[in-house]
Formats: C-alpha cells, sequence, structure tokens
C-alpha cells in the first residue's frame, strides 16, 4: 500500500498518528497541561490545514475557499483565547467549516459537481453563519454531509474502481472517526483539557480531509481542476 504515498502522504499520516497517541498517552497519564500550552496547540494545530490548500490548488476558487475557512478558523480560536468579538467571528468559522466538509463532499463523491451543489453550498453556508448557537442545525448539516461521504466511502471499499484510491478513502474514514471523537468530548472551551482535546479534532480534520481530496485517482499531488457539469441533472456519481 505504501507504494501509493509520496513524500507528503507519508509526512501527513505519520504526523497524525503521532499526534493523536501522543495526546492519548498525555491525557490516560492524566498529566495536567498547562492552559497557556494548550491554547498554542490549539492554534498551531491549524498548519496541517495548509495541505489541502496545496492539493487544491489547481482549482484557485476551491483552494482560496478552504483557505478562507482556515483563516476564520485560526481568527475564531484567537478571539475564544483573548475573550474579544467572540459572537462576530464564531459565526463564520462554523460557516466556513462546514462549507469546506460539503464541498470536498461533493468533490469526492461527483466526477463533476453538479450545478444544484451551488445553492446547496450558498443556503447551508447561511443557515449555519445565522443559526450558529443553535448546535442541533449544524450538527444536522454536518451529519448528513458525513453520512453521503461515509455511504460513498464503504461502497467503494466493497466495490473499487480506478477513480478512487480506497487505501486513502479509508485512512480518511478512520482518522475522521478519531477525531470526531475527541470534537464530540472536548467540552467547552474553559473546561480542563478542552483545547488540547480540540487540537486533536484540528489534525484530524484537517488530514481526514486531505486523504479524501488524495483518494481522487490522478497520479500527481495535486487534485487537477474541478470543474462544474455542463448540464443540470443529479450529478454523475463516481462510482465505475
Amino acid at each position: 500500500m505504501l507504494n501509493v504515498f509520496n513524500s507528503l502522504d507519508i509526512f501527513k499520516l505519520v504526523f497524525a498518528l503521532t499526534y493523536i497517541i501522543t495526546v492519548g498517552i498525555i491525557l490516560a497519564a492524566g498529566v495536567e497541561v498547562d492552559d497557556s500550552i494548550q491554547n498554542w496547540m490549539n492554534m498551531l494545530t491549524h498548519l496541517p490545514g495548509i495541505a489541502l490548500i496545496v492539493v487544491t490548488w489547481s482549482t484557485p476558487w476551491v483552494s482560496i475557499t478552504l483557505g478562507i475557512g482556515l483563516l476564520f478558523s485560526v481568527l475564531s480560536h484567537g478571539c475564544v483565547i483573548a475573550d474579544f468579538e467572540v459572537h462576530r467571528i464564531t459565526p463564520l468559522d462554523i460557516s466556513f467549516a462546514n462549507l469546506s466538509l460539503l464541498l470536498i463532499a461533493f468533490i469526492i463523491v461527483f466526477q463533476e459537481i453538479p450545478t444544484w451543489a451551488l445553492p446547496v453550498l450558498f443556503t447551508t453556508s447561511i443557515v449555519d453563519g445565522v443559526f450558529w448557537d443553535v448546535e442541533i442545525v449544524y450538527v444536522i448539516i454536518g451529519g448528513l454531509t458525513n453520512a453521503l461521504v461515509l455511504i460513498f466511502v464503504i461502497t467503494k471499499l466493497i466495490w473499487p474502481t480506478k477513480h478512487r484510491n480506497t487505501s486513502y478513502l479509508l485512512i480518511s474514514l478512520l482518522i475522521g472517526v478519531v477525531g470526531s471523537i475527541f470534537f464530540l468530548n472536548d467540552g467547552n472551551y474553559g473546561d480542563k483539557n478542552y483545547a488540547i482535546m480540540h487540537s486533536v479534532w484540528h489534525v484530524c480534520s484537517y488530514t481526514a480531509l486531505y486523504f479524501a481530496i488524495r483518494s481522487i485517482n490522478t497520479g500527481e499531488i495535486r487534485r487537477p481542476r474541478i470543474e462544474f457539469s455542463k448540464e443540470f441533472n443529479l450529478g454523475k456519481v463516481a462510482l465505475f
């Protein structure tokens, strides 16, 4: 399996596994980590998101959108730490986080992004931004998106095709599940170990999305230009 990996893939995977295991050991041992160190860990773990921009750079609007989401996440966490204008930045963070997730889901599942995806992306982003403090709203949107990707990944694992690399898909799925477990148990800012646990979510989510993009068989590190479907239809799922 390793012969299909390049150096960036290996680095991303090794770093993610090392970070997850290290934090897991710290938590299991009951080691108390200073709040300032936890905050730095929470901020610096946005760096793995840069790889997402690299692999999608052939389609600037996608990489820029992901980059804006990364920026708002950094700003949001910084505002929380500084207790400054949290109510203004957090909605943008949540909105762009789910936008990035849904956008990559469309890129992974469909050979070309269907035209109906645009209003869906716009609408969900607005809903997330307006109802950012209603947890059930973005949980439902994120949950449905994850369910769509999960069904697709399972389908690819059962019936593999040349269009998707099942090794990358499996890595994306497993790391995404681990990250979700940390996310669902990190609590709120100010809770003990919140920031260090949330930092694992950062590493896992960016790594999972990276390998999801890399699962598209191209033979190159960068995903070729992402096109929209020329016709209005349900979209051609990358099944065959």
